[in-house]
């Protein structure tokens, strides 16, 4: 006989209130919930965007210097003479024409900026990405705790109706040994699930830089996705990585314009002052136009710089058509997996349904003594399968919609961002 004593007790300190003990507070304590305040917690404090943002901030001022070549240029001399005289020579340079040079040089530096814009965008939507896919990764673990307490106390219910049946002779020693097993063995799973909790809660955290609440469910809207054709069309237009290539196609342009108006000459509108400069006078005064042009290596360095231009013009063209492929393998493949999701999800509600009366029939079949013990835990062990395999279906689900959504520019909205258009159009303003 089984003792009260030996009954398995939970410790009074359980798994869950050990772990918030490690957490940072303010892991513990969310002042914020759902996938909203997560996304934006995630975009307005994760350190990679910071730098970034410096990125873009810095092809700005790249920009801002291509430009400056526009503007008169002053350059100033001094020399010492044995003649203990010290001649000034004071220069003022205003460019008139580069036949483009300058003007290629300020667009290459404007689409470099572009670029530097849609990577941002980019790094955004690989963050919203990953803070969605986190998020639904922790909802999927908190149903599975669930489902693992209902049956921790299930089977608590069953063991003390077996320890009492064996109180009263009704039952063997055995009947309770197997039923305190299996409580273990529930406990112990329970235990690990919370471990995983703790685990996918601090990898939310590590995103969103601060305690975000998610046992707000995902809303309906962000997954009522349309169909295959449509968020391929979506996804031409929105996807960042495609934007990206797109933006350095437009680069590599530039840089093949920038490269054919480097060799040309600038003509310019020149002054130059002398002070003190015997071989001039005491002081003179100087205006005329002057062409400058510099043929580096007998134009064969040009050359060769050109040609490079036009090689990376070609590669980041068949790049872009790589990265159109990709995205259409990905849509598909998360969309297809989707959908079997939907199919499993149907079919393990029905076992879960079917289980939980057969369940029920099989207690009462062995409280009149039709069926042995055994078969009665087994049937609360495949029910609590099937119950573990719905909630693992139903999360994967979730988390291939929320993945789509996110590669289609879905979730921008909710998390404050632009999208890749409003993006483009910021930039060329």
């Amino acid at each position: 006989m089984i003792k009260k004593s030996d009954r398995p007790r939970r410790h009074p300190l359980s798994a869950v209130a050990l772990l918030s003990l490690l957490l940072p507070v303010h892991a513990v304590i969310a002042e914020s919930k759902g996938l909203t305040a997560a996304l934006q917690a995630t975009l307005s404090q994760h350190p990679a965007l910071a730098g970034q943002r410096a990125q873009v901030e810095a092809k700005g001022f790249a920009g801002d210097s291509a430009r400056a070549q526009r503007y008169p240029s002053l350059s100033a001399q001094v020399s010492a003479q044995h003649t203990n005289n010290y001649p000034i020579g004071i220069r003022l340079r205003q460019p008139l024409w580069a036949f483009g040079r300058i003007d290629n040089g300020i667009a290459y530096a404007d689409t470099d900026m572009s670029v530097e814009t849609i990577a941002l965008l980019r790094l955004k939507r690989q963050l919203i990405d990953e803070t969605a896919v986190a998020y639904a990764q922790t909802q999927g673990v908190r149903e599975r705790l669930i489902v693992a307490k209902e049956n921790e106390s299930a089977l608590d219910a069953m063991y003390q109706q077996i320890s009492r049946r064996e109180q009263g002779q009704l039952a063997s020693t055995a009947d309770v040994r197997l039923a305190r097993a299996r409580l273990l063995q529930a406990q112990a799973r329970k235990e690990r699930i919370i471990s995983e909790l703790q685990v996918t809660e601090n990898e939310l955290l590590s995103l969103t830089q601060t305690g975000v609440a998610t046992t707000e469910s995902v809303a309906e809207t962000l997954t009522d996705l349309p169909d295959v054709l449509e968020l391929m069309d979506l996804a031409q237009d929105q996807s960042a990585d495609i934007r990206l290539k797109t933006e350095n196609i437009a680069l590599a342009k530039a840089d093949v314009d920038r490269e054919r108006s480097a060799p040309m000459p600038t003509v310019y509108l020149q002054g130059d002052y002398f002070y003190n400069d015997q071989a001039a006078g005491t002081s003179d005064f100087r205006v005329g136009v002057n062409v400058e042009a510099n043929l580096e290596g007998m134009g064969f360095a040009a050359y060769g710089r050109n040609n490079a231009a036009n090689a990376r013009l070609r590669s980041v063209n068949v790049d872009l058509d790589a990265t159109r492929n990709e995205v259409k393998r990905s849509i598909n493949s998360l969309y297809t997996n989707r959908n079997a999701q939907k199919i499993i999800v149907e079919s393990h509600r029905y076992s879960v349904d079917e289980l939980s009366e057969i369940l029920l029939s099989y207690q009462r079949q062995y409280e009149a003594g039709q069926k042995p013990w055994l078969e009665v835990l087994n049937m609360q062990r495949e029910l609590t399968e099937q119950k573990h395999q719905l909630s693992q279906a139903n999360n994967e689900w979730l988390i291939y919609s929320l993945k789509l959504a996110a590669l289609v520019g879905a979730l921008d909205t909710i998390s404050g961002e632009k999208t890749a258009s409003d993006e483009q159009t910021v930039t060329q303003e």
